[in-house]
């Protein structure tokens, strides 16, 4: 009787650990999904924000070419000028 009352008490302690672990374990699978989704939007952020960083990289450049261009063409009319002068 006792050792059947010991068994008994030992199955409903497995059973009760045992759900325990399947609660934990949904838990963690529940918190890794949700890093998972963080992570995922995170890359995509850091994605955006490297796309933005090369067009205004881009941006920059296509001014410079502009602004050197731009002083050329001052310097080549300034030299115009002063040849006409002469």
């Amino acid at each position: 009787q006792a050792l059947a009352a010991e068994l008994s008490s030992l199955r409903a302690r497995a059973e009760e650990a045992a759900l325990g672990h399947e609660r934990e374990a949904r838990t963690l699978r529940d918190q890794a999904t949700a890093a998972a989704k963080q992570r995922d939007g995170a890359l995509r952020e850091a994605e955006e924000a490297r796309a933005q960083l090369r067009a205004g990289a881009e941006a920059r450049a296509a001014a410079r070419r502009e602004l050197l261009e731009a002083q050329r063409e001052a310097r080549d009319s300034r030299e115009g000028r002063d040849t006409e002068r002469r």
